[in-house]
């Protein structure tokens, strides 16, 4: 049987490479569960500074100078990109991914 080998295509802002070098280097995206009004459930993507807990869930590679762990639902094995980005708001600043496809 061929190897099917997983392709993680994954840009992250520059604002979010700093940002994420200032706390520590490392990049995780994680599976975060939305609960919809009537039921139903969706798991969104989203970005934090912190190493995941269970490294065997993870994918670890480098981008950037950073570490990065990207949750093994979100490898894609149809190339859907991950991009992640930074907003800042005065002094509040949060990490978010965009075009995450559902785990």
């Amino acid at each position: 049987m061929p190897e099917i080998k997983s392709q993680l295509e994954l840009s992250i802002d520059e604002e979010a490479v700093d940002y994420a070098r200032e706390e520590g280097g490392v990049l995780t995206i994680r599976p975060s569960p939305r609960h919809g009004c009537c039921g139903g459930r969706v798991e969104l993507a989203v970005a934090s500074t912190e190493s995941p807990a269970d490294l065997e869930a993870y994918v670890e590679t480098e981008r950037q100078g950073l570490t990065v762990y990207v949750h093994r639902g979100f490898v894609s094995l149809n190339n859907a990109p991950l991009h992640v980005g930074l907003d800042r708001l005065w002094l509040w600043s949060a990490l978010y991914v965009e075009a995450a496809s559902q785990m």
